[in-house]
């Protein structure tokens, strides 16, 4: 081989193994879930697709990441395949506006055990609010975590959910006949409400208390305006009584929403913002804010 050769094919490497290298940088690709409006309350995931080299894996470790003015959220990451890793972050709003997340950067170990990070844009979501009218909440079910995949259910698994349905309904119309009757002492015994029930926080308390003082007085007002023994039911157990007892589905969906984020507070050990703790009383409001029950 001659000189002048090799010292062309010296060029051409030179050239082309930056590019090549640079061909092996992981890619994203950032979607929100669901990408049309939201409203307080509403699950929101953001979901960031990694496209890798083969061998390449993912560092991140589960811990919980601050969010700005949305909730806290731990990642989960899920490998789709030897090339491509789903990092999951699941969270919500309780306060409407627009909210600019800053995401961490995605810390890769590439197959030659080299380190890199790769850094993530910031995200703006719109959340809308439930009390000026404008718009509906969306149903409280979450976007698929793989709503790309087909799945199919053969007749049997079918009949075998429908069957174990069948009893979970026939559980609850039991309770809830219960319930009723437990109700109608419960209401012979305790003093009335008064007429007007005030949603404020004191911010001076931790934030599990204001919860558990927010819910309580939301438990209250429901056990009259309903005739529920809200103070006896979970936060699970409240949606389906309050659509036994003929409550519109936007109320169920609020309430349900309010005391599951009160639970994790009180329950869960999640340490809200002063924001956030507002957002939990403008959904106490919105639920009473299309009038009182008929």
């Amino acid at each position: 081989m001659s000189r002048r050769t090799l010292l062309a094919l010296l060029i051409a490497a030179a050239i082309l193994l930056p590019a090549a290298v640079k061909a092996q940088e992981p890619a994203v690709d950032v979607q929100v879930l669901p990408d049309g409006e939201l409203t307080v309350g509403d699950p929101v995931e953001i979901r960031v697709a990694l496209s890798h080299e083969a061998g390449a894996q993912v560092l991140m470790d589960g811990s919980v990441v601050q969010m700005g003015g949305m909730e806290p959220s731990a990642p989960v990451i899920s490998k789709l395949s030897e090339t491509q890793t789903l990092v999951l972050f699941q969270t919500r709003a309780f306060t409407s506006g627009q909210f600019e997340v800053e995401l961490p950067p995605i810390p890769v170990l590439g197959a030659d055990q080299s380190l890199s990070e790769v850094p993530l844009d910031p995200v703006t979501i719109g959340i809308a609010s439930v009390l000026d009218g404008e718009t509906e909440p969306r149903p409280l079910s979450g976007p698929d975590l793989l709503a790309g995949e087909g799945r199919t259910f053969a007749p049997w698994i079918v009949a075998i959910i429908g069957i174990g349905l069948g009893f979970v309904l026939a559980r609850l119309v039991r309770r809830w006949r219960g319930a009723q009757v437990a109700a109608e002492g419960a209401q012979a015994m305790e003093p009335s409400l008064p007429a007007q029930m005030s949603f404020a926080m004191d911010s001076s308390l931790e934030a599990a208390e204001q919860c558990r003082q927010l819910a309580t007085t939301v438990r209250a007002r429901l056990g009259r305006d309903w005739s529920l023994p809200a103070s006896a039911l979970t936060s699970s157990e409240i949606g389906p009584a309050l659509a036994a007892a003929g409550a519109p589905g936007v109320v169920v969906l609020r309430v349900t929403r309010l005391l599951e984020a009160c639970d994790r507070v009180q329950f869960g050990g999640e340490q809200p913002t002063a924001e956030r703790l507002h957002g939990y009383q403008q959904l106490a409001e919105a639920i009473w804010s299309d009038g009182e029950p008929s």
